[in-house]
């Protein structure tokens, strides 16, 4: 079994921190917001957290770059980054898809 140090223990807080971000922009969102806007604010609380997905397989990584840690971090990047790059195109795509003669 792998001990790992202190440091992949503290990096846990970052990502739970992240989950409770997503459900607390989730839960204050109120229903009278536009669909628009809750979609954008979803995106962003579920980019925030894949980053500190991110930062803690990075941490797995400096901390056993010869073991699982490798593993982990070589599967899980690029998963990671087409989750971003697909999220980011959503956000500025919706904002430029959006029809201006639609709230007149």
């Amino acid at each position: 079994m792998i001990t790992y140090d202190l440091l992949v223990y503290l990096a846990l807080v970052p990502l739970v921190a992240a989950i409770i971000l997503g459900g607390i922009v989730i839960w204050v969102t109120p229903a009278t917001v536009e669909l628009e806007t809750r979609k954008v604010r979803l995106a962003g609380a579920v980019l925030v957290a894949l980053l500190a997905l991110f930062i803690f397989s990075a941490i797995l990584y400096f901390v056993d770059a010869g073991g699982a840690g490798k593993e982990i971090f070589d599967k899980a990047s690029p998963v990671i980054f087409a989750l971003v790059g697909t999220i980011i195109g959503y956000i500025f795509g919706a904002r430029a898809t959006r029809n201006p003669s639609a709230d007149q």
